[in-house]
């Protein structure tokens, strides 16, 4: 089964992480460019969207950190 998925090492951690970073960043850009008081409705999409990414973000470096924190018990015994 090892074939078919591959394990979520640090490194795609990593990425994924970089990856979310940089659409929360586009996201930021993008509701800063919306002043206008019709883009209400946009700018609260984006707000959701930007919680849910930072909770995936969150996540992420949780779950990277206990990997991180399992090996090194591995490591120790």
């Amino acid at each position: 089964m090892s074939g078919l998925f591959s394990d979520l090492t640090e490194q795609h951690l990593e990425k994924l992480y970089d990856d979310f970073a940089k659409d929360q960043m586009r996201l930021m850009n993008e509701m800063k460019n919306c002043k206008e008081p019709e883009h209400l409705v946009k700018e609260q999409d984006i707000q959701k969207q930007l919680t849910i990414l930072n909770s995936l973000m969150i996540s992420v470096l949780k779950l990277r950190n206990l990997k991180k924190k399992i090996v090194l018990k591995g490591n120790s015994m």
